[in-house]
């Protein structure tokens, strides 16, 4: 009986197969405006109606934006925030930013 065994285990070892396992990972296309940070869509926001790189720099408008700002990262959030934004921060940054309504 045990070279039966015995030979049944030797048939079963070379036409066994074990299950492998495979891991799919998904992966999300990242989309153009996920890649770009808030400040870098309010930068192209800004030059598009006119403001100036140096005005922009010069009152650090980026990143006192980016720290009140707390919406989503799209352009068009952005845009919607903007007049929120000067009527809060008032003074030279409201007068500098006044073409964009």
């Amino acid at each position: 009986m045990s070279w039966i065994k015995s030979l049944w285990d030797k048939v079963v070892n070379k036409t066994s197969t074990s299950p492998t396992l495979t891991l799919v990972e998904e992966v999300e296309e990242p989309t153009e405006e996920k890649l770009e940070s808030v400040p870098k869509i309010l930068e192209r926001v800004l030059l598009e109606a006119g403001i100036s790189e140096t005005i922009i720099e010069r009152l650090d408008v980026l990143e006192v934006f980016d720290q009140w700002y707390d919406g989503p990262p799209t352009q068009a959030d952005i845009e919607d925030s903007l007049q929120s934004f000067k009527e809060a921060m008032g003074g030279a940054i409201n007068a500098k930013l006044n073409r964009i309504k």
